[in-house]
């Protein structure tokens, strides 16, 4: 039995962190260690209500924003911090560098990930999502982390990279994030699976809350979808004979059409994706859950260049034709159902390798 600490997202209120961040803690312990979230950042955690005075039409936006975020945010918040201190994990608090050096000496293996967490803009630039920790090399795992771009500046080659080379157990989980180490670093990153997808159905149903509705297609975006998302959501619903239930932005409370669920927290939103009758989604962790509950869904891709860690799951498990690149000239009656026993086959090869990966790296 190892003591494990985990440097990631664990208090940012979106839905993909904070499940990762469970899921990572749940499977350490079921392999039989002690592991806990590191309690080192707050980032994503922001406050309910925000302002904006750059101009007269921010200010009215921002007047908008938050009577909107009336209806939902405070709950929503409610329910990502009970999740955070209930569910997750969490150490002691160590914000300054003293701290979480001193912390790490307790643990015989710290890891990165998975999320984002070497995304040059969320990560804020601290180092120690890159585990530039005063601990021996062999007992640094990065697990499953994500670039969330396609290319590093020259200044975050310089910067990153060097402290990614150094990382002796050493993972991602998109093409693209392995190709840019294999570039820089001239080191081979494995491929492993989200660590949501290394627990099963029965584990996320230990924690998942019924959802509210019946016969309704969930409609999870993050960031803006790509235009004309709505309408062909809507086209699926009425052809489905299907009520929308959508978690969007804060924007999206005032839209038609839908009913409005933002103000739920991670467990009612597993509920909603087990309990829908179809899935679209923007969002990677939409895409992983509709796999492990074996929905039919489809995954829009945004425009941006965060869309290899989407390709890269729907392509190894056969599911290439779920992603949608352009949603105006999508045909539906091209809507196969999707044959979940040659998926999970699939999946199960995944999981089990990147269990060995672990396995692998703990053993040191």
């Amino acid at each position: 039995m190892k003591k494990i600490g985990i440097i990631t997202y664990h208090c940012s209120n979106n839905y993909g962190a904070q499940l990762q961040a469970y899921a990572t803690c749940y499977f350490l312990h079921k392999m039989g260690h002690v592991a806990e979230v590191i309690d080192c950042n707050t980032i994503g955690k922001g406050p309910v209500f925000m302002w904006s005075c750059g101009s007269l039409r921010a200010i009215l936006g921002s007047i908008r924003n938050n009577l909107l975020s009336l209806v939902s945010e405070r709950k929503r918040h409610r329910l990502f911090e009970d999740f955070s201190r209930n569910r997750i994990g969490i150490s002691k608090p160590c914000y300054t560098r003293q701290d979480l050096e001193n912390a790490c000496k307790k643990y015989d293996y710290v890891i990165t990930g998975s999320d984002q967490v070497w995304h040059p803009m969320i990560c804020e630039g601290n180092t120690y999502f890159f585990l530039d920790l005063p601990i021996p090399n062999n007992r640094k795992i990065a697990y499953a982390p994500s670039f969330g771009v396609s290319e590093y500046t020259q200044d975050e080659v310089d910067k990153y990279m060097p402290l990614i080379k150094e990382i002796d157990h050493l993972s991602v989980r998109e093409d693209s994030g392995r190709n840019l180490i294999k570039k820089h670093t001239g080191r081979d990153a494995k491929i492993v699976v989200d660590p949501t997808m290394l627990l099963s159905k029965a584990d996320w149903n230990k924690i998942a809350i019924p959802a509210k509705y019946s016969k309704y297609l969930f409609y999870f975006t993050i960031l803006d979808e790509p235009e004309g998302t709505d309408e062909l959501v809507r086209r699926i619903a009425k052809e489905k004979g299907l009520k929308i239930v959508r978690i969007g932005t804060v924007r999206d409370i005032m839209k038609r059409g839908f009913i409005n669920a933002r103000a739920n927290g991670p467990q009612q939103f597993l509920g909603l994706v087990r309990d829908a009758d179809f899935v679209v989604t923007t969002s990677f962790h939409g895409s992983v859950f509709s796999i492990l509950y074996e929905k039919q869904f489809l995954c829009v891709l945004n425009n941006n260049d965060r869309n290899s860690r989407m390709e890269t799951l729907l392509g190894n498990l056969g599911l290439k034709d779920r992603m949608v690149k352009d949603v105006n000239n999508f045909n539906m009656d091209n809507d196969i159902s999707i044959d979940y026993e040659s998926v999970n086959a699939k999946l199960n090869v995944m999981r089990n390798d990147s269990v060995s990966f672990l396995k692998d790296s703990i053993s040191d």
